[in-house]
């Protein structure tokens, strides 16, 4: 059976694994980044792969001859090209740059939409043509399958989702109330008006998304003001969605959502309008959240995302 290397790149770590075609992971290892420039990344990638190969080796005993990565930011998938994550970004040929220094065939794509063509080739939107992936994580963005294609817009930033504005207030960017990040921001803006929480010794920086939602559960004011707003918070970009792309189901994946309080009360906060043109409604992920974007990138590797086009 043919395998991949497949390569996840967040902003604080990146993950590296040997990835089999039925979307079997052989064996991954997690490398600590910290925020790295671009050019920084992709030498901290070379030096992974090697690394990689020399600690862990290759089922087979051959380097796999097709990568994929998945990375934040816009991409442009056809050339291989990391366009930016900021607008001062200058553009990066990663796909020339890895297939130079290591042989082999290399795929590179937005993490998030990666991962949607993951959950529609191997998980629970298999086979699905209108779909919308969410991925609630350290931030919140969406792969989007409308007609068996990808939505990418015309720059790639389709599906960007967390700088929506759905209140038309001082904090026009839902990401800042509807994810990990946002979670912390809420935590520290709303501190003073919980003097008693245990998240208000926290807030300038220790608080974890997991902290949040076992002080909810038991009782915590603030700790539950934060997973409401978050969890309406989304359900409104859902329904939303609904009444613009009229998917089959949404997915949610992302390292946040394995927590059912979080699940349910989004599906609570979801329109009954929405509801009712949702044939499949509002799911969960049918990957390992922790792997997602591993799936997502070995799926653009073994070439998947040239149907989505």
């Amino acid at each position: 059976m043919r395998t991949c290397i497949a390569v996840d790149i967040g902003g604080t770590k990146m993950l590296i694994a040997q990835v089999r075609e039925d979307g079997k992971v052989v064996n991954q290892k997690r490398y600590p980044t910290g925020k790295l420039e671009k050019q920084e990344v992709l030498e901290k990638l070379l030096w992974g792969v090697r690394d990689y190969e020399s600690e862990i080796g290759w089922e087979g005993g051959e380097r796999p001859g097709h990568m994929g990565i998945g990375v934040n930011g816009v991409i442009d998938p056809v050339k291989g090209i990391w366009k930016k994550q900021e607008e001062s970004d200058r553009e990066v040929p990663v796909a020339a740059f890895v297939e130079r220094e290591l042989g082999v065939a290399c795929h590179v794509d937005n993490d998030v939409k990666s991962a949607a063509i993951a959950e529609n080739v191997f998980g629970a939107g298999r086979g699905c043509r209108d779909m919308v992936y969410i991925n609630l994580g350290t931030g919140l963005a969406a792969g989007i399958i409308a007609n068996g294609k990808l939505i990418r817009g015309t720059d790639g930033f389709a599906g960007e989702i967390g700088f929506m504005n759905l209140t038309g207030g001082e904090e026009p960017r839902i990401e800042l109330r509807a994810s990990g990040m946002g979670m912390c921001h809420q935590a520290l803006a709303l501190s003073a008006q919980y003097p008693d929480s245990a998240l208000t010794a926290r807030a300038d920086g220790g608080v974890r998304g997991q902290d949040i939602f076992e002080l909810a559960q038991g009782g915590d004011g603030l700790a539950a003001r934060i997973l409401e707003e978050m969890t309406g918070m989304i359900g409104l970009a859902i329904s939303n969605l609904t009444c613009v792309l009229s998917p089959e189901v949404v997915i949610l994946g992302g390292g946040l959502i394995s927590q059912q309080r979080l699940l349910d009360g989004i599906i609570e906060a979801v329109s009954p309008k929405a509801k009712q043109h949702l044939e499949r409604g509002v799911i969960l992920t049918g990957l390992d959240p922790n792997c997602a974007g591993l799936m997502g990138a070995a799926a653009i590797a073994f070439g998947y995302q040239e149907r989505y086009f």
